[in-house]
């Protein structure tokens, strides 16, 4: 079994909100966006123990329910075996499920089965109001039904409640971000617990020997001479006051067989040293051990042919890159279903594109996007493949970013990651250099000029998304085509006439012609006055990484540079921010149609 679906109302920072979920899904986005809402969500949900704390009224979008304020979080399972109703009495009879069917090509959800693709399909819902009278939230877990939606706090309606031996079987697990146990691997962990069962129990033979032992130990602490003279006194106080015998003694443990699985703590030994706790250890390996535990729990589950599904939050927590791969694989390997949250572009870059799915929220609106809708494969187009293959590392660094900026070409991308890591390693916070760019706008490695293309397959899963096109004929073109698609983008900005980025570059190093003489341009055969520096950019130079890198370090020393640089983007941030712009009238012109705003730059550039 598996959750295909996920519904969120009035859940904390979701006012309403649906996603799909496959076997495996990467949630990405920016913060604030839903992504551990809809962890939580399912925590509450599909939870045997208590995941989330108890609710108040903070878990109410809005954080004052009303009498008739709700949270209600639907989740629609499917992958029955065999898919049959009939076959599954303990979720489908009377006063259980009610059978509901999906449809495998379109994700819809229908009451009758239409074709042998349908899979059968249930839902259960978890459901809480505030009551005003106790100051507490009521929940309730119940069976649910779309095709008639009822109230579970209503008096008139009558709904059914999911067994706990059902909510078991679904067999949820979940690894929260805030992962600093030291003594997962111990009998004082119910997790623990349950794996040591599923291996087939306590080993009680060597507890009760170890009880044993510790009750009568070879050499009591309370015999050394340094505190016999100390605890044979307070013996004989004890003795005197309660008229019999009362001697003291020190035990390691309380000596019963809870005292004894619950003193056992995890130790680790590297390369044949002395064994130390886990505490002592760092917290990746701390962190590592619900993953390694989950994952033992998991594959005994599997060999027993039962459901597991795990989710976790930002593996990347103290897990470095190479452990990071190998952990995301071998979850897929022994999950039913996986569903994780990251702020990491590598993590993320680890799945499919249509495994990722974008979370961004509108006031109280998730949206809920994946990068493809389903597995690129021979049909997918060269410019799918360039984006969420070759460079998908840097599509899905781009799109976590609050904003997202396509420009004409490639070089266009690069040479915006060197402005925006030029900006940001000669900021100074005290003065006041810092710009909003490197945070908020992602750019986009756009290729062979696909700008209308790339921003018509980004528009689908992001909200914000801005294009930047050339000052040339094709650039007027690509603004033109921008400006006329159903969907068009708010903003479209242009290069003054006749320019490309190279002319960028150029304007740069214009307010400091002496960035063209510095020796390391020179060993490398640059060219040293402007005009034939530009020629070699746009002809020879133009793939020259080397030297693009050489130039962008030459810049980060001249200050006059630097500032038009940081005026450039934080002009851009501006713009894609809607926010005020600091130039006057005639540093740009805005024009229609609709409300695409095409912003033209002058040859001075805005403000300089």
């Amino acid at each position: 079994m598996k959750i295909c679906r996920l519904e969120i109302k009035g859940f904390r920072g979701i006012n309403s909100g649906c996603i799909n979920l496959g076997d495996f899904t990467v949630l990405i986005g920016q913060g604030n966006s839903g992504k551990t809402t809809i962890i939580e969500a399912l925590a509450l949900l599909l939870g045997r123990d208590k995941l989330v704390k108890n609710l108040t009224e903070h878990d109410f979008f809005g954080s004052s329910p009303t009498a008739d304020s709700r949270i209600l979080i639907i989740a629609t399972i499917a992958g029955f075996t065999p898919n049959d109703p009939e076959r599954h009495a303990q979720w489908f009879r009377s006063g259980r499920g009610i059978p509901k069917w999906i449809c495998a090509t379109t994700g819809n959800l229908k009451p009758l089965s239409e074709s042998a693709n349908d899979q059968l399909a249930c839902q259960i819902a978890f459901a809480a109001r505030f009551d005003a009278e106790t100051l507490e939230v009521e929940p309730c877990r119940y069976f649910y039904d779309d095709g008639a939606p009822l109230d579970p706090f209503d008096e008139a309606s009558s709904v059914t409640p999911v067994p706990t031996a059902l909510i078991k079987e679904i067999g949820f697990f979940l690894v929260p971000a805030s992962r600093t146990w030291d003594r997962m691997i111990s009998f004082g962990s119910e997790l623990f617990r349950r794996v040591v069962s599923y291996a087939g129990g306590n080993p009680a033979e060597a507890v009760i020997q170890e009880r044993d032992r510790l009750r009568n130990p070879s050499a009591p602490l309370e015999a050394d001479e340094k505190i016999k003279p100390l605890v044979d006194a307070i013996s004989a106080d004890l003795t005197a006051l309660f008229g019999r015998p009362s001697d003291l003694k020190l035990r390691l443990t309380s000596t019963d067989s809870d005292g004894v699985l619950e003193a056992v703590f995890p130790h680790f030994s590297e390369d044949g040293g002395t064994p130390l706790p886990s505490r002592r250890h760092g917290n990746g390996l701390i962190s590592l051990q619900t993953l390694v535990l989950l994952m033992r729990f998991g594959s005994l589950r599997g060999s027993r042919g039962e459901n597991f599904l795990m989710a976790i939050e930002e593996p990347e927590l103290h897990v470095p890159p190479p452990q990071q791969r190998k952990l995301l694989h071998l979850m897929q390997s022994l999950t039913t279903q996986a569903i994780i949250t990251s702020h990491s572009p590598a993590v993320a870059a680890m799945a499919q594109p249509h495994q990722l799915v974008l979370v961004a929220n509108n006031r109280g609106a998730l949206r809920a996007t994946p990068l493809l809708p389903k597995a690129l494969d021979t049909t997918a187009t060269n410019l799918e493949r360039g984006l969420f293959l070759s460079d998908r590392d840097i599509t899905v660094s781009a799109i976590m970013h609050p904003r997202v900026m396509v420009p004409e070409g490639k070089l266009d991308a690069r040479w915006f990651r060197l402005f925006a890591r030029l900006a940001d390693i000669t900021a100074d916070i005290a003065v006041g250099t810092s710009i909003d760019f490197t945070h908020e706008i992602g750019v986009i490695p756009t290729r062979d000029a696909q700008v209308v293309q790339t921003f018509s397959l980004l528009q689908k899963m992001h909200p914000a998304v801005l294009c930047l096109v050339d000052g040339d004929a094709a650039g007027t073109t690509y603004a033109g085509q921008l400006a006329a698609l159903p969907l068009a983008p708010t903003n479209i900005l242009q290069w003054p006439t006749g320019w490309v980025i190279e002319d960028v570059v150029g304007w740069v190093i214009d307010a400091d012609p002496t960035v063209l003489a510095d020796a390391q341009l020179t060993a490398a055969g640059v060219a040293n006055t402007l005009p034939a520096f530009l020629t070699e950019l746009k002809g020879s130079r133009k793939s020259d990484e080397v030297i693009h890198d050489l130039v962008a370090d030459v810049i980060s020393t001249k200050p006059a540079c630097m500032k038009r640089i940081r005026h450039l983007l934080q002009l851009i941030s501006d713009i894609a921010a809607g926010r005020a712009v600091a130039t006057t009238a005639a540093d740009h012109v805005i024009m229609t149609p609709a409300t695409t705003k095409l912003w033209t730059f002058k040859n001075a550039v805005p403000g300089l």
